[in-house]
């Protein structure tokens, strides 16, 4: 489909038999296809197949009302592609038949992936491009079984010279923390030479409620990668979800100093400050993030905390609202309003 649009006009019926078709039959070369009436499209599919004498449209009479006799529609129909996000073309092979939905699904049917300049992928790295097609354009769990498929057939290899950092990938990207932490094993943090997958064993941790655990596999990631600051955010919260309000402010702060628009630092901070009884300056960092981000669902419960704590429920309350109207699931922000005076 992403082929030349000439050389797919040039294998359909209509441009063997007719002898003369091109692409301004049906195109102005002046005229943007975004400004182009569709009638002349129309036209010109009707210049050959409108006369008495000429071949006419078979399709059931109530099929053509339904589409309202748009022959493009049915004949050069518009295509997506599944790995280039955003992108749609209209198919220039015209067809003397619409292809049927079903015959759609079959040839949109996912069948595999092919190397175009290796002919002898090695498996893990097969295992990776599964599992960045996933990340990527297609979040099929299928894909995932595929990817462990191939880095089954290099276990050995994979356990040892990778640290396991693909199978963590692949657990992961299932939210399968258990089997993500299972695959670390022993492996002592500071041993770990992947960013990623310190990362992704210390999230794990996390979500497995296990804050104390998280917090050196996050620590690491951090140290590989410094000026990640999504990383040192997670670190950060690790920090504060454990009570070490002093580190996590030097890690918020570290983040602020290199981005000062990061929007998770200014409402940590914020949290940290307000929780230090600094109110006028924690007020200031969880402003910038409010503003920074108007639906940031923690910034916007840290904000009505504000306050509430300073006896302004008025606020407090319309921020709630407006937090359960932009995420409506929201629990504590339900029990918050329940709360309020």
């Amino acid at each position: 489909i992403m082929a030349s649009h000439v050389e797919r006009m040039k294998k359909s019926p209509c441009y063997l038999n007719s002898g003369k078709m091109s692409c301004i039959t049906c195109h102005d070369p002046h005229v943007s296809v975004k400004f182009t009436p569709r009638k002349q499209y129309l036209d010109a599919c009707n210049s050959c197949h409108g006369g008495k004498e000429q071949v006419h449209c078979t399709e059931l009479p109530a099929v053509r009302a339904k589409n309202n006799d748009d022959c493009v529609s049915c004949h050069m129909p518009h295509n997506g592609s599944i790995d280039i996000p955003h992108v749609a073309v209209t198919d220039h092979f015209i067809r003397a038949k619409p292809v049927s939905n079903q015959e759609q699904s079959r040839i949109r049917a996912f069948l595999g992936l092919k190397s175009f300049n290796n002919d002898k992928v090695d498996p893990i790295t097969t295992g990776r491009a599964y599992m960045e097609f996933f990340e990527r354009y297609n979040p099929n769990k299928g894909l995932i079984d595929s990817a462990l498929f191939y880095l089954d057939k290099e276990k050995s290899r994979e356990q040892t010279e990778k640290q396991n950092r693909d199978y963590i990938r692949a657990y992961f990207l299932l939210n399968d923390y258990q089997k993500v932490v299972d695959a670390a094993g022993n492996t002592p943090p500071e041993s770990i030479r992947d960013a990623w997958a310190a990362y992704r064993i210390g999230e794990s941790w996390f979500q497995l409620q296990q804050p104390e655990k998280a917090l050196p596999w996050y620590k690491r990631a951090a140290d590989i990668w410094k000026f990640s600051l999504d990383f040192q955010s997670k670190y950060g919260i690790c920090l504060l979800s454990l009570g070490r309000q002093d580190e996590a402010s030097k890690v918020f702060r570290f983040i602020l100093a290199e981005n000062e628009n990061h929007v998770a630092a200014n409402t940590n901070l914020g949290f940290v400050l307000m929780q230090q009884g600094q109110q006028t300056m924690a007020f200031e960092y969880i402003r910038k993030a409010q503003l920074l981000d108007p639906d940031h669902e923690q910034n916007l419960i840290n904000l009505a905390v504000w306050y509430h704590n300073n006896k302004a429920d008025a606020q407090a309350k319309k921020t709630l609202l407006h937090l359960i109207r932009r995420h409506p699931q929201n629990a504590q922000a339900k029990a918050m309003l329940a709360d309020l005076p």
